[in-house]
Formats: structure tokens, C-alpha cells, sequence
């Protein structure tokens, strides 16, 4: 609700609106000799009751800017030429076709007849660096000298002349007003950053770069500073902003606008480290959002996620979001779902290390899949599908999610490799014991996640196992898709990474990098361009890796072809080995399962021995061809189905068949 005070004010803008645009109206009249018009007692008239009226937002707005009497009324003028049906005729008919668009100085000095002191003054004033054109209020042609410039008042202006409080439109779909959530759970180190923004939003110039992880609550942290400190925040997205300089350029300008009418504002930008890295090749948008913000007297707010550099002229003030506690989490969810059972709402908060943004649409997904599975309420199965979907979002795409469906039994591998496996598994599902109780932590470089190499022939069963470990440690998986992450624009491809490993931090998520030497190439001599930008890619995979704190693994059938940088950081490097005769036996014996019709005897010797240059993938196909053929055939699997099948998957593999096999 707006006060009394509040809607006295707009009333009286709007009636000082109306008698301005009258007063231009009747001197754009004069102007064309209009006759029976008692000009001067009108004139006099519209005078009086305008100086009548209390000082309005106009004549704040003058003051902020330092504009004279002169300055003030071409101000006017422009307003009733652009946004006056009634005037605008008159405008054209005054000034010629040129000014159906808004009004010049020589018109404003024809209508008020000024002395030629004061015209060639006023003319002078109107340069491109005037206050009024700088911030956008006034628009006009630059290619055209200050005299004959045709000047538009922008719609913000006169909509703020008119008492309105629109936010302009060109920033809509970028930028929004901002204010707090109801009911902010805030842990003591937020409590102490509140304090921090708070005390630096009282002056007039201000940088801070908010830094944290996606959904961890940097931008509800900037909102209830704000309202503590009783000034309007406006947030703007630059992730919606156009990739072009000029797209970046027409936003700022519009925010010029909106602070030059607003000083009272505080402007927030958020994902600035998206912006940055897309400009890895030449920084452009990073320089022009940099001199927009060293020209701006409002305190500004930048959120990005960690260690991103702005070329600004004073080095911000670096604050750190830290992630939400366990406890915090919990209650988070309460409120988000309080009709979900303590146990399992405890056991989402412990999975799902996500910050609050994140779990508010995580909730409002499960309210929305819940309406859509006919519930009567949100249930465990709800909540989970709308983390996961939020993840998705997050994701962009760019990675898919995994269901495993194979088990430990399935696997065939020698012990020594599911020793190695298993102590994957020890390291992450016992990291909180070695590395904080027992103080390991501080002996690791950087991260504390775990990075592992599988390598070996295809189908040998390195994805499988990244399945199994992945369900093993109650890990959602999620398969990059080396396909749409590679770009061919410079820093793009390391700006889908950045929401890869962002996303699966938060996400409770296992990262499957398939085929990873794609990405993990050794780094060369820079002999080209591309060759620079490819070294620059695989470094900050490097960083990337070793900083994340979840689980990553890579698969590769080229493990040569890997950077060595990439192996000192593994955790484990798992070498999967071809089957042996004795194996190849097991994995034909798995592969057929009980409830399969089978007649006569089925020799999985013999098609071990048969065949040695199956690995467990290409098993795996030759029983389910064989399945089919016998369906086909309306029989049970017999012997002579395994054979013709595995001679066909043989074929499919390059390979030569022999009199062994019957050929």
C-alpha cells in the first residue's frame, strides 16, 4: 500500500504534468499566429497555478542535475512535442517532417523567444555530454549539431514527469525490483554479511562482488539489506542480457536512466562471471559493464560464483556467501514442505547440498509434479523429482541424468581392479571421518572431491561401473554431453563446464565425463591461435576438477592421450583389462538370465574360447541378438542362436571369423 504522502505527491506531478504541457501547447499556438487566443492571459494563468503547486519531482530531478530555468522549460517542451498527441502537430508544422518526432533547441527558442544571449547559451549546453542526453532522458541524433538536434523524451522520463513509477521498459525483461522472502533463515555468518552491506549501501559509492555458489542466496542477501537499509534494489539478470556489446550497451543506458531519476537506488548484477567468461577472447562486454559501473554514483552489488575479475578502476569489496549449514537446510525444507515426515525431509536436507534459492523451486517443481500426478499433497517421491529437475534446469542440457540398472553381480572384472573400485568407494563414503577428524584436510591442495581415470578397450565396463558406484554412494548420475559442451566460440565451452560443476555440487551428483580424452587432451606447443585457446580449455578443466568437491570420472579407451597434469589429480586411475577366457565364460553365463526359455545345452565355454575378442559389451549384445532370434523363431535360446548371434556381433567388430567358430 502506498502512503498518503506518497499519493499526494504523484497527484500533484500529474497535475504540474498537465499545466506544463498546456503552457507548450499554447506557445506552439502563438507561434503559428493563431488568432482569438487570449494568449498572454492564459499564459498568465497556466503561471500562476503552476508556481502555486508544491515543488514537484521535475524540479528535484533539475536541482540533482544542476539545470537552469532555460534547460527546465526545453525539457518540457521536449516532453509535450514526443508525448502530447495535442502538441505534436503542432511541433511538425513548426519544425517540418524532422520534428514529428520530438522538438530542437531553435524551436524551443521560437516558441519562448529567447534573446540570442540565451539562445546561443542554451545551445551550448546541449552537447552530448549534457546530463539530460548522457542518462538517456533526452534522446536525439548525435551525427546532427546541438541547434537543429531533434530531442525525444524517453518514455521513463515522461512517465516519471507524470508522477509514475513504471520501471522503464526496456529493462523489463532483465531486471526487476527486488525484495526480501517472508521469512529468511539466516545463519550467523549471513547475519554478519547483512551488517556488512547494510553499512556500505548508506553511501552514494559502493562496489561489492558477492561471491558463492548458484542458489546459495547471494542476491536474497543483497535484498534484505537493502530493505534494511531502506532503499529499493534493482536486480538485474546478465544472463538474459543479448551476447553483443551493443545489447549490453542499451541495458546500461536504460539503468542510467532509471538511477538518474531514482538516486535513492541500488543496482545488483547478478551472474557477472557468466559475462566474463563468455568474453574470454577480448572481454568486450566486461570493459563496458566495468566503465558503466565506475561512472555510477549508487552502490552497486555483483554476484558471481568465485574468483571472477572485472576491469574496474577501484577493486571491490569480496564477500563470501558460505553454503548453507545442515541444519539450515532442514529448516528450509520444513517451511518449503511441512507435511513431509521429519526423517525424510532430514534425509533430503543431508543428500541435497543446495542453497535456498534452490530449494524453493525445487519445492514449487514438486508442488507442480504432485498436481500433475494427481496428489493430494507433496510426497518424498515429489521433492526428490523437483531437486532433480531443478539440477536439470541448472544443467542446461548439457549433461543427462543415468539410471543404472545393472548390479554388482553382473560385473565380471579380476579382484585386483574391484579392489581398486572399492577404495574409490571407501574414499568418498568415509571423507568426512579421514579428512576432518582425522585432519587430513589441510594436506590437500586445493578441493577435496575425488577425481578417478577408467581406461581400457570399449565394452569392458568402465560406464558400468561408474553406474554402480554412483548408486553404491546414493549419487545421482549425470552424463556430460561432450556434444553440446564443445564450442567453437572461444570461452563458451568453459561456461557450460562452469554450470556443469556447479549444478553437481549442489546436486548430490556423481559427473561422468564418457569418452573424456575428447576434452582431456594433452596440451601443446602454441603454434596458432587455436592452439592457445584449446591449452586454455583443458587448464581450467584442470582447476575444475581438482576444485570440485563432488565425484568425477572419466572414461577413456586412450589413456595416452591424456594430460599428465590430469593424472596427478586423480584419486584413482582403474585399468580395465580384457576378459580373460575363464571371464568371457562368466559374462556369457550372466547374460542369459533364469527367466529366459532355453533348450539343449548352452556351451558358454566354447563360445568363450570361440570368440576372444569379446569384451563384456559386446557379450551382452550377442545375447540379447540371440534372444531375439529365437523369439523370432518361436523356440527357446538354444546353442545355435548363441553362435549365429555372436558371429554377427563379431562381423560388427571388424573381426575375422575362423573354422573355429563354423564359419
Amino acid at each position: 500500500m502506498r502512503s498518503d504522502a506518497v499519493l499526494r505527491s504523484q497527484v500533484v506531478d500529474l497535475r504540474r504534468y498537465g499545466l506544463e504541457l498546456d503552457r507548450v501547447r499554447l506557445l506552439m499556438l502563438r507561434a503559428l499566429g493563431v488568432k482569438d487566443v487570449a494568449f498572454a492571459d492564459e499564459l498568465e494563468a497556466l503561471d500562476r497555478a503552476i508556481v502555486a503547486l508544491p515543488s514537484g519531482r521535475v524540479n528535484e530531478l533539475a536541482r540533482r542535475l544542476a539545470l537552469g530555468l532555460d534547460e527546465v522549460s526545453l525539457l518540457w517542451t521536449v516532453i509535450a512535442s514526443s508525448h502530447d498527441p495535442r502538441c505534436a502537430p503542432h511541433a511538425a508544422a513548426l519544425g517540418g517532417a524532422d520534428h514529428r518526432a520530438g522538438a530542437s533547441v531553435a524551436l524551443h527558442v521560437q516558441l519562448y523567444g529567447l534573446d540570442p544571449a540565451r539562445a546561443r547559451q542554451l545551445a551550448l549546453r546541449m552537447h552530448e555530454g549534457h546530463p539530460l542526453l548522457h542518462n538517456g532522458l533526452l534522446l536525439g541524433d548525435e551525427r546532427t549539431s546541438p541547434a537543429s538536434r531533434v530531442l525525444r523524451a524517453s518514455d521513463r522520463l515522461a512517465d516519471f514527469a507524470a508522477g509514475g513509477d513504471a520501471l522503464d521498459a526496456a529493462i523489463t525483461e532483465y531486471a526487476g525490483m527486488s525484495s526480501p522472502p517472508g521469512a529468511a533463515v539466516l545463519e550467523p555468518a549471513h547475519t554478519r554479511l547483512v551488517d556488512v552491506l547494510v553499512q556500505t549501501m548508506t553511501g552514494t559509492r559502493a562496489t561489492v562482488m558477492l561471491e558463492g555458489s548458484h542458489g546459495v542466496g547471494r542476491r536474497t542477501l543483497a535484498a534484505i539489506a537493502a530493505d534494511e537499509a531502506r532503499r529499493p534494489l534493482l536486480d538485474v539478470d546478465l544472463n538474459r542480457v543479448g551476447r553483443t556489446g551493443a545489447a549490453l550497451e542499451g541495458v546500461l543506458l536504460a539503468l542510467r536512466r532509471e538511477v538518474a531519476l531514482r538516486p535513492e537506488i541500488i543496482l545488483l548484477f547478478a551472474n557477472v562471471d557468466r559475462l566474463v567468461e563468455v568474453d574470454a577472447l577480448d572481454g568486450g562486454r566486461a570493459r563496458i559493464l566495468s566503465r558503466e559501473i565506475d561512472k555510477l554514483d549508487v552502490p552497486v552489488i555483483l554476484t558471481a560464483t568465485t574468483g571472477c575479475e572485472l576491469p574496474l578502476s577501484q577493486t571491490p569489496l569480496r564477500l563470501r556467501v558460505p553454503s548453507p549449514s545442515a541444519e539450515t537446510r532442514l529448516a528450509l525444507w520444513r517451511r518449503s514442505a511441512p507435511e513431509i515426515e521429519d526423517q525424510a525431509i532430514e534425509e533430503i536436507a543431508r543428500r541435497y547440498q543446495i542453497g535456498p534459492g534452490t530449494i524453493a523451486s525445487s519445492a514449487k517443481a514438486a508442488e507442480v509434479l504432485s498436481r500433475a500426478r494427481g496428489g493430494a499433497n507433496v510426497s518424498v517421491r515429489d521433492l526428490v523429482d523437483g531437486v532433480r529437475a531443478s539440477i536439470a534446469e541448472r544443467m542446461g542440457g548439457l549433461a543427462y541424468r543415468v539410471e543404472t540398472g545393472e548390479r554388482w553381480d553382473d560385473l565380471v572384472l579380476t579382484q585386483d581392479t574391484l579392489d581398486q573400485i572399492n577404495t574409490l568407494i571407501a574414499r568418498v563414503r568415509h571423507a568426512t571421518e579421514v579428512l576432518d577428524r582425522w585432519g587430513m584436510r589441510a594436506r590437500l591442495p586445493r578441493g577435496t572431491g575425488v577425481a578417478a581415470l577408467f581406461s581400457g578397450p570399449p565394452g569392458t565396463g568402465k560406464t558400468m561401473v561408474a553406474g554402480l558406484i554412483a548408486r553404491e554412494l546414493d549419487l545421482e548420475l549425470y552424463q556430460v554431453d561432450l556434444s553440446r559442451v564443445v564450442s567453437k566460440w572461444v570461452g563458451e565451452t568453459e561456461k557450460q563446464l562452469a554450470s556443469i560443476f556447479d549444478a553437481a555440487e549442489a546436486g548430490h551428483a556423481l559427473l561422468l565425463f564418457d569418452e573424456a580424452d575428447a576434452l582431456f587432451a594433452k596440451r601443446t606447443e602454441v603454434k596458432a591461435a587455436v592452439d592457445r585457446y584449446a591449452n586454455l580449455e583443458v587448464n581450467y578443466l584442470l582447476q575444475r576438477v581438482e576444485a570440485f568437491g563432488g565425484v568425477t570420472i572419466l572414461t577413456t579407451n586412450m589413456d595416452t592421450s591424456i594430460d599428465p597434469a590430469l593424472k596427478r589429480r586423480l584419486a584413482a586411475h582403474v585399468v580395465f583389462w580384457p576378459p580373460d577366457e575363464d571371464e568371457r565364460a562368466k559374462l556369457w553365463t550372466k547374460m542369459i538370465p533364469p527367466t529366459a526359455p532355453r533348450e539343449g545345452e548352452l556351451d558358454f565355454d566354447e563360445l568363450a574360447a570361440a570368440f576372444p575378442d569379446m569384451a563384456g559389451a559386446n557379450i551382452r549384445n550377442a545375447a540379447v541378438a540371440a534372444a531375439f532370434l529365437a523369439a523370432a523363431e518361436g523356440k527357446p535360446i538354444t546353442g545355435a542362436h548363441l553362435q549365429r548371434a555372436a558371429r554377427l556381433e563379431y562381423r560388427s567388430m571388424g573381426r575375422v571369423l575362423g573354422k573355429r567358430d563354423g564359419s
